[in-house]
């Protein structure tokens, strides 16, 4: 009969809950170095954490302990790829077929940019044997990836009725949502995630993008917070902190926030944006040209960028250059009334 601390670790890794689950296998190991069961827990779940060097050395003392069979050879092939190592791990699959061994497979291929062999693994593992979780939620996260909501409709469906509540599970479903222009249904499955684990990034970050779009502030906001205390230096949150502070009014606190980190800002277009709305919003309107005449000329067919460059262009006198900066977005399918009336103020010049 399995010891307890094994029990436990399997229990917090059937939920996700990596860490506990570490600290139970470890504690089981503890009592028995040498336990096979246990170390092969232990590098499934140093696999789950992106652990994939851990895992390898693992495996090694697995072998050290005599353990063989396909299922660490799997192991050990997707420890390679979280490695890097995408051929020396397909060569280990030689001779396997179950559905994690065409999963692996594909994300082998598709890690050297094989995508037409990555969808043709991902389509021979449907017809294989085994559990086929990880394979949909994977083969769902290759075509989001490149934006193909249709060819990951059936993988996501298939994942959520395999795992619904699998993390994995509701961030494709998330994904989809978002592709698909749902934005309840994605902020929905963002939010379940953080329930689960709080300070995920990217599910942070899915959330608030998508109740932005729904106009929850009073929901997004909290989590803003949330990201600016788990990442205090992270850009994205520094970003969406001032752009809440903007919304509200408050423009010296955006521009002194944004000031802060001005060296990441500069590589961060629309923090970059922001910034310089702050300056036009606070009077200081060379240094918002500064920043702004180079986003207007990578990007010039950005109508908010372009927006703010013809105010700042405007405040500045140089009512040519603004109306040549807003003429493309007038001509573009987007132009709104702000548009003409920029063009207008600059027309009177």
């Amino acid at each position: 009969m399995a010891s307890q601390p094994l029990e436990d670790a399997r229990e917090a890794l059937a939920q996700q809950d990596y860490f506990a689950a570490q600290e139970h296998v470890l504690a089981a190991l503890q009592d028995d170095a040498r336990d096979i069961e246990a170390l092969t827990l232990l590098a499934q779940i140093q696999l789950a954490m992106g652990q994939g060097g851990d895992a390898l050395l693992t495996l090694d003392r697995l072998e050290e302990a005599g353990a063989q069979g396909d299922h660490l050879t799997l192991i050990r092939a997707e420890a390679m790829l979280q490695g890097g190592q995408a051929e020396e791990a397909f060569a280990l699959l030689d001779g396997l077929e179950s559905a994690e061994s065409w999963r692996l497979r594909a994300l082998a291929a598709a890690m050297v940019g094989n995508d037409e062999e990555a969808a043709a693994h991902f389509l021979a593992g449907r017809e294989s044997e085994g559990d086929k979780r990880k394979l949909f939620t994977a083969a769902a996260t290759f075509h989001l990836n490149r934006g193909d909501a249709d060819a990951a409709r059936f993988a996501v469906g298939q994942a959520q009725q395999l795992a619904p509540d699998a993390i994995e599970t509701l961030f494709v479903s998330a994904r989809l949502a978002e592709l698909d222009g749902r934005s309840d249904f994605a902020s929905r499955a963002y939010l379940a995630i953080l329930e689960r684990t709080p300070n995920d990034r990217p599910a942070l970050l899915g959330a608030i993008r998508e109740l932005d779009k729904l106009g929850r502030v009073d929901v997004f906001a909290p989590l803003i917070n949330r990201g600016r205390q788990a990442y205090p230096e992270d850009i994205e949150f520094i970003y969406l902190d001032a752009s809440l502070k903007a919304f509200e009014g408050n423009w010296t606190a955006a521009r002194d926030l944004l000031q802060q980190y001005e060296t990441a800002v500069q590589e961060h277009d629309d923090a970059r944006g922001l910034y310089a709305q702050s300056l036009l919003a606070l009077g200081q309107y060379e240094q918002a040209r500064a920043l702004m005449a180079p986003l207007n000329r990578r990007f010039p067919d950005n109508a908010a960028y372009a927006r703010v460059y013809a105010r700042i262009l405007l405040e500045l006198g140089e009512n040519a250059q603004a109306a040549n900066v807003i003429s493309p977005i007038l001509r573009g399918p987007d132009a709104s009334d702000i548009d003409r009336e920029l063009a207008e103020r600059a027309g009177r010049g």
